[in-house]
């Protein structure tokens, strides 16, 4: 049975309830920088928050940045004193072949502390690592190599939930890998194992490629549908069972670290199943 028949209604559920919760969790009092009112809207947010990076892009080998803004009145006189919580999210692409209206991004978000403003309204966080912070591989697999930082500040009131917020975002330039592969067979059936073998390589210096995530997908659907990890030189085994709907075969590489690129191959393979 083809499996896109099969669950329609579930995933359909799940996109709506998907869509449900970010309405629930919205702030929709919550402002951004832009404090400039519409002709005949609303007044100007009563505060601002601006943040910015010292630098718009890192890389493997220099990979902190050095956070800075402000918060001021609707009239442009500095708040002093005020707490300003960031955070920062490193940044992935959602699985979404479908075209679902869906967040296209997928986040790991940590919570960076919070800051006081100067009696100028400044406020600054130096040497803030522009990555990822677990030991364990991301539960995402496809990195967009950006990095979101956010200020936010609430002015305290409880009863109208209006936070006032800025956002930057610094572009993390990864190193390159490559993959390479061989298939024990080109023209497979439903109940072939496809056995796929191969290396994951990147430039010397760039952190051990051993435990390096290489995933197999056989159905343009999964984002993968087998998985194994490479050895201490980098080669590796992936076995997959064939389906009779099995149409579309590529072998691709999770790297943990934030700053190595993923690589990936589309493979020579044609179902032939009758």
């Amino acid at each position: 049975m083809h499996p896109r028949s099969r669950f329609p209604v579930a995933r359909s559920a799940a996109v709506a309830a998907l869509a449900l919760a970010v309405l629930g969790i919205g702030v929709p009092a919550a402002h951004g920088t832009d404090n400039a009112p519409a002709p005949g809207g609303p007044p100007p947010a009563p505060f601002t928050v601006t943040l910015s990076s010292n630098t718009p892009t890192t890389d493997y080998g220099h990979r902190a940045v050095d956070l800075s803004g402000t918060v001021a009145r609707a009239d442009g006189t500095p708040l002093a004193g005020a707490p300003v919580k960031l955070l920062k999210s490193v940044m992935y692409t959602t699985w979404n072949p479908w075209g679902d209206p869906i967040d296209p991004v997928e986040r790991e978000t940590l919570a960076l502390g919070t800051v006081r403003t100067d009696a100028e309204g400044r406020f600054s966080l130096a040497d803030v690592p522009a990555d990822r912070w677990q030991d364990e591989p991301s539960t995402f697999l496809f990195p967009r190599h950006e990095v979101e930082f956010q200020a936010s500040y609430d002015p305290g009131d409880p009863d109208d939930n209006e936070i006032f917020f800025a956002d930057t975002t610094v572009a993390a330039e990864p190193v390159t890998s490559t993959i390479s592969y061989k298939v024990n067979k080109t023209k497979v059936r439903a109940g072939d194992t496809l056995v796929v073998t191969g290396k994951v390589s990147w430039p010397a210096g760039h952190g051990p490629v051993a435990g390096t995530r290489v995933l197999l997908r056989t159905y343009y659907e999964s984002a993968y549908n087998a998985k194994t990890t490479t050895d201490a030189r980098g080669n590796f085994t992936v076995r997959a069972k064939i389906r009779d709907y099995d149409n579309a075969f590529v072998v691709f590489s999770a790297p943990k670290d934030y700053y190595i690129a993923g690589a990936s191959k589309h493979l020579p393979v044609k179902n032939v199943t009758p």
